[in-house]
């Protein structure tokens, strides 16, 4: 009985694995975002980047109700280390106004937890995913996939609206 039990949680396992988008699909998934959140964990620092169509958001920022004011600094992805000024980001509609700047006709977005990320004390990924989602929903036609992220390769992705 035991092994029949096992080998049916196996073949269960198996079913939802293989029914799971493949590392192309992740890959083709991010590619058609126009907009890219990565939370990761900035060390020595307390400002998030803005680099293409990416923003790098620094965990430390995102613990707690504490996103607003969002501390960003712009970077040239051809001369990265080049510094800029930072800006103020007050508010959620300020943020959807900041990011139509790298992205005027935004519709697709796409959250990336970085597994340093979860270094941060404090750091909740369901708060943030919730979070920003209530950001982007605001956006009409709009879509939001979730990444996950580790050793620098997406992992897994899942539509959120």
């Amino acid at each position: 009985m035991k092994k029949l039990l096992i080998l049916f949680v196996a073949v269960v396992s198996g079913v939802f694995v293989a029914c799971g988008p493949s590392k192309q699909e992740i890959l083709e998934m991010s590619d058609s975002r126009d907009i890219i959140i990565e939370v990761r964990q900035v060390l020595n620092d307390s400002i998030s980047l803005m680099i293409g169509n990416t923003l790098y958001l620094n965990s430390k920022q995102v613990i707690g109700d504490n996103l607003f004011p969002l501390l960003v600094s712009t970077r040239d992805p051809q001369e990265i280390e080049r510094l800029t000024a930072t800006d103020v980001v007050g508010s959620p509609e300020d943020l959807l106004k900041y990011l139509r700047f790298s992205s005027p006709d935004m519709v697709n977005f796409g959250i990336v937890i970085g597994e340093t990320a979860y270094n941060e004390i404090g750091f909740d990924e369901n708060h943030v995913v919730e979070t920003l989602k209530n950001i982007f929903i605001k956006v009409d036609g709009g879509s939001l996939i979730l990444f996950h992220e580790k050793g620098s390769e997406l992992t897994d992705a899942k539509k959120l609206f």
